[in-house]
């Protein structure tokens, strides 16, 4: 069976997001990210040079990287027609552009500094005025849709709810945009959503991990 290596609460909370919306059976690969042991046993750099998450062991043994490529190849995996896109669908190249706007905008472009502990109080605060332009993009786009693609939850989806997991933690304030707000509130009272973080937040202390600030 396809194997997520999992640290609770990171971006591969959208790998599993994306997993349970899509039911795409997985197992899973605890481990704490901040000292890269996994909980089997071993390291992460084992499995991955670079010490990050997602990875994903496929069937055939093989390793992918790279959180929005982890959610691509899962939501291709799901055999829910009404989740998976397909690149002959013509929505497949808008998949990929909100996946990708949620890796370089929202993960990289911000979460990856505001989290960096080296970085200043300075820096990040600067890095934290390019929220709201990032946001009205979003304010807009969901202006008549329930989610990213329309009427029905996606993989894109699955990383933008994973950023509102955290959101908070960055200390991003998005309470003043209505459409974004009302979305936050429809993608995170999903059932599978809500009980893979419910179930996150406890392996989280149970790991000990503590590499999200309060």
């Amino acid at each position: 069976m396809t194997t997520l290596y999992h640290a609770p609460l990171t971006c591969s909370l959208a790998s599993r997001f994306t997993a349970a919306e899509g039911n795409v059976p997985l197992d899973i690969e605890y481990l704490n990210l901040r000292t890269k042991e996994l909980e089997a046993g071993g390291s992460l750099y084992d499995i991955n040079p670079l010490g990050q998450v997602s990875v994903l062991r496929l069937d055939d043994d093989s390793l992918l990287t790279e959180t929005s490529t982890v959610i691509m190849q899962l939501q291709s995996l799901s055999e829910n027609p009404e989740f998976r896109v397909n690149p002959q669908d013509p929505e497949y190249y808008q998949l990929m552009r909100w996946i990708s706007f949620c890796a370089t905008e929202l993960h990289k472009g911000l979460f990856r500094v505001i989290f960096y502990q080296e970085a200043t109080d300075e820096v990040k605060d600067r890095v934290r005025e390019l929220a709201p332009l990032r946001f009205e993009v979003l304010e807009n786009h969901l202006a008549n849709r329930q989610f990213l693609l329309g009427d029905r939850f996606s993989a894109a989806d699955a990383y933008l709810t994973w950023f509102f997991v955290l959101s908070e933690n960055a200390h991003l304030d998005h309470s003043s945009y209505p459409n974004l707000e009302a979305y936050r509130q429809r993608v995170l009272s999903r059932p599978a959503i809500r009980n893979l973080i419910e179930s996150d937040r406890k392996k989280d202390k149970e790991l000990d991990q503590r590499i999200i600030p309060e």
